[in-house]
C-alpha cells in the first residue's frame, strides 16, 4: 500500500499511538515526496470544507469564475470520476487550494512568496506585542489584494480567477499558527522564520517545527480523502460552536489569533525545547502531538467557515 494511503488510514484510526503516527510522518518526508505534501493536505482539507458551507450559487459562481485559472486545464485532465468520488466543480475548488504553492520560486507571474505568512516576533518571557516587518508584503496584504481583484470588474477574468485561488489558500495559511509569527531569543538573534529553523524530534528523527505543524492534518494529495475528513472535522466543530466568528470578522483578528496559538500551544511559551539542526533536535514533550493535532483540526474548521463567509461577502 502506498505511503500516502498508509498515512490517511493511521490519522483517522483512533487506535494507533501518536508515537505511530509521528514515525510514519518522519517516514514519508525522508523517502520523498514533492514539496507541496506538507500543506496541500491542510489546504484542501480547508476548502473542502468551505465548498460544503457554500449555497448552490455561490458554488456555480467559483466554478464559472475558476474555469479561466490558468491550470483549469491541467486540473480537468487530472480529475478522475467514480464510484463515491466528488465531483468535478468540488475537485476544482479543493486543487484551486494548493495552486500558490505549486508555483513558489518557478518565477511565474503570479507568484508572491511573502502573502504566504505574516511575521509578528515573540519574545519572550513577556511576549509583548511588535509590529511585524513587512506590512505591504505579507498575507494580510495579500489577503486584501485578492479581494481587490476579486471585486474589480476591470480585472480580467484570468487575474480574477487567480486570485480566487489565492484568497483559498491564503486564509488557509493564516490559520497554521506558524503563520503568524516567529521566535525570537538567544538561539534565534533573528527569529525562527516561523519554525523552519526551530527542529524538535517528534520520533526518531529530527524536523522543522514548522513543517511539523504543517502536517498535522496528513499527507496524502489524495482529494477524497481529504473531503472525508473534512467532514469529519465539521461534524466535531459545527459552524454554531465557533463564537470567533461573530467576535473577529477581520483577517487581522484572525492573525493576532494564529499568533496567541504561536506562543500557547506551539512555543509553549517559551519552553519548548527546540535545536537549530535536525541532528541534536530534543524529543518533543508526552502528548504535543496529540495536543498540536487538536488545535490544527478546530482551526481547519474556523478556516473553512470563514474562506465560506469571505467568498459570500464578495460575491455580493
Amino acid at each position: 500500500m502506498p505511503i500516502l494511503m498508509r498515512l490517511q488510514k493511521l490519522q483517522n484510526s483512533q487506535a494507533v499511538s501518536w508515537k505511530t503516527f509521528a514515525l510514519c510522518v518522519i517516514a514519508f518526508l525522508f523517502l520523498g515526496s514533492n514539496g507541496l505534501a506538507w500543506s496541500s493536505a491542510r489546504h484542501m482539507v480547508i476548502a473542502a470544507e468551505a465548498w460544503r458551507d457554500l449555497s448552490p450559487a455561490l458554488k456555480i459562481k467559483a466554478t464559472e469564475l475558476l474555469k479561466s485559472h490558468p491550470d483549469y486545464i491541467t486540473w480537468v485532465k487530472s480529475f478522475s470520476a467514480g464510484p463515491g468520488a466528488l465531483d468535478l466543480p468540488a475537485f476544482i475548488f479543493m486543487r484551486a487550494s494548493t495552486w500558490p504553492d505549486e508555483i513558489r520560486r518557478h518565477s511565474k507571474s503570479y507568484d508572491h512568496p511573502h502573502w504566504h505568512y505574516i511575521d509578528y516576533p515573540l519574545r519572550g518571557p513577556s511576549f509583548a506585542m511588535e509590529p511585524e516587518p513587512a506590512p505591504k508584503d505579507d498575507i494580510l496584504f495579500g489577503i486584501d489584494q485578492c479581494e481587490k481583484f476579486l471585486g474589480d470588474a476591470n480585472a480580467s477574468p484570468e487575474e480574477r480567477a487567480v486570485y480566487l485561488s489565492w484568497l483559498i489558500h491564503l486564509i488557509g495559511d493564516l490559520h497554521q499558527p506558524l503563520h503568524c509569527a516567529s521566535l525570537f531569543n538567544d538561539a534565534y538573534p533573528n527569529g525562527d522564520k516561523g519554525g523552519n529553523a526551530f527542529y524538535v524530534k517528534p520520533a526518531s528523527r529530527g524536523i522543522r517545527l514548522h513543517s511539523f505543524w504543517d502536517g498535522l492534518l496528513g499527507t496524502s494529495t489524495k482529494v477524497n480523502p481529504q473531503l472525508n475528513y473534512a467532514i469529519e472535522i465539521q461534524r466535531q466543530f459545527p459552524r454554531k460552536s465557533f463564537k470567533e466568528l461573530q467576535m473577529a470578522r477581520k483577517p487581522s483578528d484572525w492573525s493576532l489569533e494564529g499568533r496567541k496559538l504561536a506562543i500557547e500551544k506551539v512555543y509553549q511559551r517559551g519552553h519548548l525545547k527546540g535545536s537549530i539542526d535536525e541532528e541534536t533536535a530534543p524529543a518533543l514533550p508526552p502528548d504535543y502531538a496529540k495536543a498540536a493535532k487538536a488545535v490544527a483540526e478546530r482551526q481547519a474548521a474556523l478556516a473553512g467557515y470563514r474562506l465560506a463567509d469571505e467568498v459570500a461577502r464578495i460575491s455580493k
